[in-house]
């Protein structure tokens, strides 16, 4: 195979071919033994990745990560192959051996995004490289600077602004998804895909995750379910017309934003889907549940993310090492002018 560019898989005659643009732009195309998909990018993957007669660019090297990363399908899949498109202009030509850090201080210059944003497109970059090193597709990965971690924000709502907000989600659907948000701590793309076969009324609880998927970094635990929402639960599931619990006209909900745009208009107070995930915990944290209880409960392998961004919130955050520093002192300087 000559120099390409990043190849695609696409339906030809019946089967599938592999697709792809050389260097002056003109576009080949082969056909590929295989007859369904899964196999047709399988062989694809091999030919791109066995072509020895071609230089490994950075563009090749993100693309056969990207597809050795579809056969599982894991949830990042899309957010990367999105990534890629943004950073494509820049990096598809670039040989490896010539990445520094000067190369990626431009390349975030030139993008206009925020910090967060950049950072992450470089680490896929990092994690592509590293990812050909495995493969002996490059003798050695090249240091890949990165922006700095800005310090995470929590954003949720106060109680009076929950309720505020609350009042002005008119559509039922979504105010049952506002419920479960807020008392599961749920994901929106868990909340969206939740079905009534997941719910055990009898013990009231919620599998976050459905039969079938496997569990990732970002863990889908069983919540229990408190008074609130299981009244709320046991309404909607008179009224169920399908099988999610999310729904409309039998039909699931793919995306609940413009509802949440909507209510924050009309009410003035401003929430996102994932707004409720920190407004539960920090609710939770401020109710003094442990971080390793609300841990298990957000579906954190341990308690350390918990403790990073909520233990701050806890009643008796830290007030024991305040209070030793007072008895160190004794009574010295109590009353004194």
């Amino acid at each position: 195979m000559p120099q390409v560019s990043p190849y695609s898989v696409q339906r030809f005659r019946g089967g599938y071919a592999i697709v792809w643009r050389d260097e002056q732009g003109v576009r080949h195309r082969r056909t590929l033994y295989a007859k369904d998909r899964a196999s047709a990018d399988s062989e694809a993957r091999q030919l791109w990745e066995s072509a020895d007669d071609q230089p490994w660019t950075v563009g090749r090297i993100i693309e056969g990560y990207i597809a050795h990363l579809a056969k599982d399908e894991p949830p990042s899949l899309q957010r990367r192959r999105d990534a890629w498109k943004a950073m494509r202009v820049f990096w598809e030509n670039v040989d490896p051996e010539l990445i520094d850090e000067e190369m990626c201080m431009t390349y975030r210059d030139e993008r206009p995004v925020a910090d967060a944003t950049a950072r992450y497109e470089l680490l896929m970059l990092s994690t592509a490289l590293n990812w050909a090193v495995s493969k002996k597709h490059l003798a050695s990965r090249p240091e890949v600077w990165l922006p700095s971690k800005d310090e995470y924000e929590i954003r949720y709502l106060e109680r009076g602004h929950f309720e505020t907000f609350f009042e002005k989600v008119r559509a039922p659907h979504a105010r049952l998804y506002v419920l479960l948000g807020l008392y599961t701590m749920a994901r929106p793309s868990a909340i969206l895909e939740l079905q009534w076969s997941q719910v055990d009324f009898a013990r009231r609880q919620i599998n976050l995750n459905p039969p079938g998927r496997r569990q990732t970094a970002k863990r889908r635990p069983i919540v229990a379910v408190n008074e609130d929402l299981y009244e709320a639960l046991v309404l909607a599931f008179k009224a169920r017309q399908g099988p999610y619990i999310i729904e409309r006209g039998a039909a699931p909900i793919t995306s609940i934003k413009k509802a949440f745009q909507a209510a924050s208009k009309r009410s003035g107070v401003k929430a996102t889907p994932y707004t409720l995930r920190h407004t539960g915990a920090v609710w939770a944290a401020e109710g003094g549940v442990s971080m390793a209880e609300l841990a298990q409960f957000m579906g954190h392998d341990d308690d350390r993310t918990t403790q990073k961004h909520y233990a701050r919130f806890s009643p008796d955050y830290l007030r024991k090492v305040g209070e030793k520093v007072a008895e160190g002192r004794g009574n010295k300087g109590r009353g004194s002018s």
